[in-house]
């Protein structure tokens, strides 16, 4: 991936992440602290946490076209990445500390799930402009003969 797709994927990518990851924090929320209630300052935690879930999108740059192998490799630094940084960012030590384990296995499942989901989406995206081109590359061609 090349420098200007790589920032129309990061920030695909990021609106992608602030919807899948406002829904996670409602059904996490509703699990786990269902008397909570927040203030407005919530809305901006699903930007901050969409932003640190998209910086490792980095580790996709490449010059040139990566093997399937290497591809593979890189996807998977990425998701380490984003739950070693999401859960880091997520994760208040007191959590921690009362070793409630089962939020820190919610957030990294649905972490992996949301990761999955928006590389799905993607894909659909691209097979859908792929199938579009291949149309209009018939079309062009038919119309030059």
């Amino acid at each position: 991936m090349q420098g200007k797709e790589l920032v129309r994927d990061m920030v695909n990518t990021y609106f992608m992440l602030v919807t899948m990851i406002s829904g996670v924090m409602l059904v996490l929320g509703v699990n786990f602290m269902p008397d909570a209630s927040f203030g407005y300052e919530a809305f901006k935690m699903p930007l901050i946490y969409a932003v640190f879930g998209t910086l490792p999108n980095i580790v996709m740059y490449s010059k040139k076209e990566l093997t399937m192998k290497q591809l593979l490799f890189r996807k998977t630094i990425q998701l380490i990445m984003v739950e070693v940084i999401v859960v880091a960012v997520a994760v208040p030590i007191e959590v921690i500390k009362e070793g409630k384990t089962e939020v820190v296995i919610s957030l990294v499942v649905s972490i992996l799930f949301i990761y999955i989901l928006t590389h799905l989406i993607e894909w659909f995206q691209n097979c859908a402009v792929a199938k579009q081109m291949t149309e209009e590359l018939l079309i062009f061609q038919r119309n030059h003969e």
